[in-house]
């Protein structure tokens, strides 16, 4: 009887020793985990992107963005060009726009 005693306090320090290691261990894990920031991704106005085309192409004063449509969702990247269409009447121009700054400034090119 008294092995069966000592058998189950053997067993019940050992198991509590294994679970006192496991939680050290992901105590430890866990705090050298690197914290992930997730950076949320600066898109371009369309509307106002339209618009900037719309006076480059058309002049301040007659600017409409009526006949221009340019992609939705353009990343603020430095660098990044997309291509908006511009009508005149019948005709459609195709318009390189390049984002120059991390501000959203952009460089309208002349239609092609």
């Amino acid at each position: 009887m008294a092995d069966q005693r000592n058998f189950a306090r053997t067993v019940l320090a050992i198991s509590s020793a294994v679970i006192a290691c496991c939680a050290v261990a992901v105590t430890v894990k866990v705090m050298a985990t690197d914290v992930i920031s997730v950076e949320q991704t600066r898109v371009l106005n369309q509307d106002a992107l339209e618009r900037q085309v719309a006076e480059v192409f058309l002049g301040p004063k007659q600017a409409s963005v009526q006949g221009v449509t340019c992609p939705v969702s353009v990343e603020v990247k430095v660098g990044n060009k997309v291509d908006c269409r511009v009508w005149d009447g019948p005709n459609q121009k195709d318009v390189d726009v390049e984002v120059i700054s991390d501000q959203g400034e952009l460089s309208v090119e002349s239609p092609r």
